[in-house]
Formats: structure tokens, C-alpha cells, sequence
């Protein structure tokens, strides 16, 4: 019972990283698309610039390999205390 009760734990610890991380990395990435349409010729406007820029982000591979900071710190966890009540 206890070793579910540190993995429930681990889980929500690493979500709740998880939430942050994601929350920070969009917020990060909304700034330098407002900096690039700052800088460049204006051609539209910048809700529409950041709104593609953001859709191009929600599609990229960087937001899909944040969820490895919940994956892999679990399979982790979960091995090392299988190898420790195994042996």
C-alpha cells in the first residue's frame, strides 16, 4: 500500500512541474513572437502574428517532449522501487 502512495504522490508532484513548466514555455514563447513581430516588417496584426506563431507551437515536438518530465522521472520511480522490493 505504501508504494502506491508514494507513486500517487510522485505523480502529482510531477504534474503540478509538469503545469508550470508548460504554463512558463508558452508564456516564453507568446513574448518572443511579440519581440519578432516588434522587430520585423508588420504585415499583420499581432494578434494574428502570435496566434499562428502559438499554433505552430502547440503542433511542435518541443511541447510534445515536456511530457517526458512526467514519464520518465515515474518509469524511473517505479524501477527502482520494484528492483528494491524485489531484491
Amino acid at each position: 500500500m505504501g508504494f502506491i502512495r508514494v507513486v500517487l504522490i510522485f505523480f502529482v508532484l510531477l504534474v503540478a512541474l509538469h503545469l508550470v513548466l508548460r504554463l512558463w514555455l508558452r508564456l516564453r514563447e507568446r513574448r518572443r513572437l511579440g519581440q519578432e513581430w516588434e522587430a520585423g516588417d508588420r504585415l499583420v496584426t499581432r494578434e494574428i502574428f502570435v496566434q499562428t506563431g502559438m499554433d505552430d507551437y502547440d503542433r511542435s515536438l518541443r511541447k510534445r517532449l515536456l511530457w517526458l518530465t512526467v514519464v520518465l522521472p515515474m518509469a524511473g520511480l517505479i524501477l527502482v522501487l520494484y528492483l528494491v522490493n524485489e531484491t
